[in-house]
């Protein structure tokens, strides 16, 4: 990194700290706490909850380890390397922010599966254990494609460097570690990043259709709950519905990237946004899991 560290830098590298470092802590309290003060009630549930929380703390390590600037320029895709993976070397940097941007949109898909469990059960019998970690490892072939593919479409760093003295003249490098791509229309690369922006869209028309038929079901088939089952029925659906909210900051991601894509209106401010956004996602969601289930809070 320069010395002294130019301004844009360090905000991010204090916000990264802060709420990545956090994030890490939560989601592992998340963990103990699903494994060990989970009711009966919440059935194979346990493991969706499982899931989203070993996905979150994922991502927020990752996020801690890279501390990632996104530079979209023209039709190349550049990154600039904060963290501590750059110690070691941008290969490794762009492992990781492979990992991490295969974890993003298994989050949303994981809130929009939780959705279809809580409708599904609203008058049927809870599935399995194993039967909702299959379709866990299904809804991931996605993600697992652009885990197994991304990893290999980087473009030589000298390149990557010579062509951002191009488009972005006034951005000095030198003492950071660079990695990127020449074009984004490198088939693998351009699938990575429609399957990243694509999906949010449709996947939250989906999770706010679900949502209404769940809070609709729910108060019809109230009454032949108990009092205990109907409390967790309705505390799921509020933290789902939170969880959904939290998807702005997805939207907020993918609207910054556009716009510097596009060239429409960029900064290096605006290009540090795009992951400083993401990051909340894992920090707010298990602590709106923790407040809401009584047990977990406990």
């Amino acid at each position: 990194l320069p010395s002294p560290l130019p301004g844009h830098d360090l905000p991010t590298i204090i916000h990264h700290s802060i709420v990545d470092t956090s994030a890490v802590i939560l989601n592992c309290l998340l963990l103990l706490a699903i494994i060990q003060r989970s009711p009966k009630s919440l059935g194979s549930y346990k493991v969706l909850l499982i899931s989203s929380a070993i996905i979150d703390l994922l991502s927020s390590f990752c996020m801690l380890l890279m501390m990632i600037r996104v530079i979209p320029a023209g039709f190349s895709l550049s990154y600039v390397y904060d963290g501590p993976c750059a110690c070691v070397s941008g290969i490794f940097c762009h492992c990781i922010y492979t990992v991490m941007i295969s974890t993003c949109s298994q989050s949303v898909f994981l809130i929009a599966l939780s959705f279809f469990y809580r409708l599904y059960i609203l008058g049927r019998s809870a599935p399995t254990n194993n039967a909702v970690f299959g379709i866990c490892l299904i809804v991931f072939i996605p993600n697992l494609m652009v885990l197994t593919t991304f990893m290999f479409t980087l473009a030589d760093s000298n390149d990557v460097r010579a062509l951002l003295r191009e488009l972005r003249p006034e951005y000095v490098l030198d003492d950071y570690v660079v990695e990127g791509h020449i074009s984004i229309f490198n088939p693998l690369t351009i699938f990575a990043i429609l399957a990243m922006t694509m999906p949010i869209g449709p996947t939250l028309i989906i999770i706010f259709i679900i949502r209404k038929r769940v809070l609709k079901l729910l108060s019809a088939h109230s009454a032949k709950m108990s009092g205990r089952t109907a409390d967790m029925h309705s505390a799921l659906a509020r933290v789902l519905t939170l969880q959904s909210l939290l998807l702005v900051f997805f939207s907020g991601a993918v609207v910054s990237y556009a716009l510097c894509q596009f060239e429409i209106m960029c900064s290096p401010v605006q290009e540090h946004f795009i992951m400083e956004s993401l990051s909340f996602i894992a920090f707010l969601a298990p602590m709106i899991t923790i407040y809401c289930i009584t047990s977990y809070k406990q």
